[in-house]
C-alpha cells in the first residue's frame, strides 16, 4: 500500500499532463472554496475569485511547457536506491515489452499492427473529448453569430439602450436586436456587442424593458461574454474533470447575480422577482442557445438573491479586479514549473555519512593548449588507493564517472548507453577541468571516482542533478527458436572477461579485437550479461542509437562469443570505398540469440544546476 501511495505521488513529477491535472484539482478547489468563504459578499467578488481561478487553468498547460522547471523532492522509499543499476527489479522476461525484431538495421521493424500504450490511450480519450466539447463550443458560437446576422435593428429598444449605457458608464455603442428564435434576451460580442430580445419584447412595459436592457448592459460592461467563452474552452480542455464542471456552472450564476445587483440599484425587489418567474415560464417551453449565459436551472437561486434584502450589493471595483489578476499571475509562475521527484530516504543520511572524505582537492579549468598537449585531456589517471587525477575532463564526463560509472563506490562497467543525460548545457561538454585531490586513508579509486566525486563537484560546482525514471526505448537479447550456438566454458579453464570487474585476473582468457575494411571482430569467452555490457556500448554510439539492452536470454555461465558486424562509426564514404560485414542483428542470429527493439523504464540523469566556474582551491 506504501509503494502504491509512492507511486500516486510521484506520478505528477513523470507526467506533464498528470502534474498538470493535480495542480488544475487544487486549484479549482481553492477557487470553489474561495467562492464559498465569500458567500455573505457581494457576487462580483465571488465572479472575480472564480474568473481568476478559470484563467489560471487557461494558461496552466503552456506555462508548464515554456517554464523551466522546479522539481521538488518527495521521499521516497530507501530501497529504491538499492535496485537494479540499469532497469527497475520489476522487470522481468513475463513483462509485455512488445518487441519488434530488428534484422538488417537498427530501423527495420517487421510488420506487425502497432501496440498503443495506456498512455496513448489516454491521450486518445482526452483528444476525443476536448473535440467534442470544443466543436459545441464552435456549433454555440456559429448559433449567435447568426442571432446578430439575422435579427432586426429595433430603434425604439436601441434609444432605451443608449439612454440607459450613459448611466451605466458604457461610452461604446451596443447594438439591440430582435429575433423570432429567442425565448429571452441574450447578450454577446465583445469588440461590438449587441443585446437581442425576443420579438415580444416590443409588447412590454416601460420598467421590464428598461430592468431587461440593464441587466443586459451590465454583461457588456463587465466583459461576461469574453469570459464565458474562455470559461467552455478551459472546460472543453478539462472536460473528465467534475470540479471545472461545477466551478463553470458556479461562475455563470455569480455573472447573473451580479448583473442582477445592477438591476436592483434602479428598481423594486419584487418586481423584478415577478418578472424573472415570468423569464422561467419562457425558458420552460423553449431553450436559449447553448452559449447563453442565463439558466432556467439558476432561475431559482436567482429570485431568492434578489428577495434577500440582507446580502452585500454593488460592483467588484477596478482594485479587486486587478488584485484578481496579479494573483493569477503569481499562481501562474510560481505553480506552472513545479514538479515532485523522488527522493529516496531512510538510509541515504547514514550512508552519505559513510563516504570519506578529502584531504585536499585542486579544481582548475584548462586552456586550450593544455587540452592539446599529451599530458591533457583524459591522462593523468593513477591506480592510487589515496589519490585522483583528472585531466581536462569536461563536466560532463566527469559526472559521468561520479554517477554512472562508479556510483556507490564500485565499478559499474561499461553502462555508457544505460542511462541518458537531459539538459546538460552545451558548456558541461566544451569546458575542461583539471581536479587533483588526495583523500583520508585509502578508500580506492571507486569511491573516489564515485561518491566522493559527488560530494566534490557538488561542493565546488553547487552541481544538482535529479534521476527520474521513463519509459524508454532498449533492446531485449533472448535465446533463439533453435537455442544458444555457443560453446560453452568448461571447468578449470581461463577465466572469462567480467567487463562488471574492474582489473582482469593474471589468467584472463584471450580477447581478439581487430577491424578488417568496415568490419569488426570481437572474439571473447564472456557471460551474457557482459556481452549485453558489449551491444549496449555500441548502442550508444551517436551513429546508431542511445538504447541500452537488457539480458532475458536466462543463460548462466560463460560461453564462446564470436561477433563480425559492420563498422556503425563508418562514414558514408568509407561505407562506399569498402564492403562492410553483417548487421549486428544478424551477428547476434548466428549466436542462437536474437536482438528485438522495445520499451521498458530507464534512468534518466537531468541536470538542474552548475557553476561555469567552480569555487576557489
Amino acid at each position: 500500500m506504501t509503494h502504491l501511495i509512492d507511486g500516486l505521488i510521484l506520478l505528477p513529477g513523470r507526467s506533464l499532463a498528470a502534474s498538470t491535472v493535480v495542480k488544475a484539482t487544487f486549484i479549482t478547489a481553492v477557487g470553489l472554496i474561495g467562492a464559498w468563504l465569500a458567500r455573505r459578499s457581494r457576487a462580483a467578488v465571488r465572479h472575480a475569485v472564480l474568473a481568476a481561478s478559470f484563467a489560471v487553468l487557461l494558461a496552466l498547460p503552456v506555462a508548464s511547457i515554456l517554464i523551466a522547471p522546479i522539481r521538488i523532492a518527495v521521499p521516497a522509499p530507501a530501497q529504491e536506491r538499492t535496485a537494479p543499476f540499469i532497469f527497475p527489479a520489476s522487470i522481468d522476461a513475463t513483462q509485455s515489452v512488445a518487441p519488434v525484431v530488428a534484422g538488417a538495421g537498427i530501423t527495420s521493424r517487421t510488420a506487425r499492427w502497432p501496440v498503443l500504450s495506456p498512455l496513448a490511450l489516454l491521450f486518445a480519450g482526452w483528444f476525443a473529448g476536448a473535440a467534442f466539447f470544443l466543436l459545441r463550443t464552435i456549433v454555440g458560437l456559429r448559433r449567435v453569430r447568426s442571432l446578430r446576422r439575422f435579427g432586426l435593428p429595433w430603434h425604439s429598444g436601441q434609444l432605451v439602450a443608449e439612454r440607459l449605457a450613459l448611466d451605466a458608464g458604457i461610452h461604446r455603442r451596443v447594438e439591440v436586436l430582435l429575433d423570432e428564435s429567442l425565448p429571452a434576451p441574450v447578450t454577446c460580442g465583445v469588440v461590438h456587442p449587441a443585446i437581442v430580445l425576443p420579438p415580444d419584447a416590443k409588447n412590454w412595459n416601460g420598467e421590464d424593458l428598461n430592468r431587461a436592457i440593464i441587466h443586459e448592459l451590465e454583461h457588456v460592461r463587465r466583459c461576461d461574454w469574453m469570459s464565458h467563452c474562455l470559461a467552455r474552452i478551459v472546460c472543453a480542455m478539462y472536460w473528465f474533470h467534475p470540479l471545472v464542471w461545477i466551478a463553470w456552472r458556479q461562475l455563470a450564476l455569480e455573472a447573473e447575480l451580479s448583473c442582477d445587483e445592477a438591476v436592483l440599484a434602479r428598481s423594486e425587489a419584487t418586481a423584478y422577482a415577478d418578472q424573472l418567474v415570468r423569464l422561467a415560464r419562457r425558458l420552460s417551453v423553449a431553450q436559449p442557445p447553448a452559449l447563453a449565459m442565463a439558466s432556467r436551472s439558476d432561475l431559482s437561486v436567482r429570485v431568492g438573491s434578489v428577495l434577500d434584502g440582507r446580502r452585500a450589493r454593488g460592483r467588484a471595483g477596478a482594485s479587486l479586479v486587478a488584485v484578481a489578476c496579479a494573483v493569477a499571475a503569481a499562481v501562474v509562475l510560481t505553480m506552472s514549473p513545479l514538479r515532485m521527484v523522488a527522493a529516496p530516504q531512510g538510509d541515504t543520511q547514514a550512508a552519505a555519512q559513510d563516504i570519506p572524505k578529502w584531504d585536499a582537492v585542486s579544481v582548475k579549468r584548462c586552456d586550450g593548449e593544455q587540452v592539446a598537449s599529451p599530458e591533457g585531456r583524459g591522462a593523468g589517471n593513477n591506480t592510487s588507493t589515496d589519490r585522483v587525477t583528472l585531466n581536462c575532463q569536461s563536466l560532463v564526463g566527469l559526472v559521468f564517472s561520479a554517477y554512472t560509472v562508479y556510483e556507490g563506490g564500485r565499478y559499474n562497467g561499461q553502462v555508457a548507453g544505460a542511462v541518458r543525460y537531459e539538459s546538460f548545457p552545451e558548456w558541461t561538454r566544451s569546458e575542461r577541468y583539471t581536479i587533483e585531490a588526495k583523500a583520508q586513508g585509502s578508500p580506492g579509486q571507486p569511491m573516489m571516482r564515485g561518491p566522493m566525486l559527488q560530494t566534490l563537484l557538488e561542493d565546488r560546482f553547487r552541481l544538482k542533478v535529479h534521476t527520474e525514471t521513463k519509459e524508454g526505448p532498449v533492446y531485449i537479447l533472448s535465446v533463439a527458436k533453435g537455442g544458444p550456438q555457443m560453446e560453452p566454458l568448461g571447468p578449470g579453464g581461463c577465466a572469462p572477461l567480467d567487463l562488471s570487474a574492474l582489473e582482469r585476473p593474471s589468467n584472463a582468457c584471450p580477447i581478439e579485437g581487430h577491424v578488417q575494411g568496415q568490419t569488426l571482430t570481437w572474439d571473447v569467452w564472456t557471460n551474457m550479461d557482459s556481452l549485453t555490457r558489449r551491444l549496449t556500448v555500441l548502442f550508444a554510439d551517436p551513429a546508431t542509437a542511445d538504447t541500452p539492452v537488457i539480458n532475458k536470454t536466462g543463460l548462466a555461465g560463460n560461453y564462446h562469443v564470436h561477433l563480425e558486424y559492420a563498422n556503425p562509426r563508418a562514414t558514408a564514404t568509407q561505407a562506399a570505398d569498402v564492403p562492410s560485414g553483417p548487421s549486428i542483428f544478424s551477428a547476434v542470429e548466428k549466436l542462437g540469440l536474437k536482438l528485438e527493439a522495445g520499451k521498458a523504464p530507464r534512468r534518466f540523469l537531468v541536470f538542474d544546476h552548475a557553476d561555469k566556474v567552480p569555487t576557489e582551491n
